[in-house]
């Protein structure tokens, strides 16, 4: 019987240290930025953009591999990202890999690897690799778009 206090006691010990030392990040939010993300995408795979937009702040900025410069506020991304949408090429599939959210109070920072299919008017597919990241700030109870920097992979054909 002794030992069965022993073995329950080191466990539950275990059990509330690990929670003291787990990662101090709530799962919930990681899985909300995340989210986030995804929806944008999957608004801009429907060629909607007013719902793609819908998570950019006003100030937003961005680096991206076509501008040679920063590109700064919600308006010129909007119409870029518009023109963009207007062509016939379309994302077929994306995909968000090794996602990591990093949470600072207000501010949540998500890098990853997107790896992304699109398809021409031909219907000739291609590969779009990346690495990103996202810098989200909670405003008004909704995560916003405050700035990203989407970078080529070095490893692209």
């Amino acid at each position: 019987m002794r030992t069965l206090i022993k073995i329950f006691v080191l466990c539950t010990v275990l059990f509330f240290s690990g929670q003291l030392f787990a990662q101090s990040t709530p799962p919930s939010v990681e899985d909300e930025i995340i989210a986030v993300t995804y929806a944008a995408w999957k608004a801009q795979m429907e060629k909607n953009a007013t719902e793609a937009n819908k998570i950019l702040a006003d100030e937003y900025t961005e680096f991206n591999s076509e501008a040679s410069t920063r590109l700064d506020g919600k308006e010129i991304s909007v119409r870029l990202g518009d023109a963009v949408l207007l062509g016939s090429t379309k994302v077929i599939s994306a995909e968000m890999l090794n996602p990591k959210v990093q949470v600072y109070g207000d501010v949540a920072i998500l890098s990853y690897n997107y790896l992304g299919l699109n398809q021409d008017h031909d219907g000739k597919t291609s590969t779009m690799k990346a690495k990103s990241t996202r810098v989200y700030v909670k405003m008004n109870g909704n995560w916003m778009l405050v700035h990203a920097n989407f970078a080529s992979d070095p490893n692209t054909n």
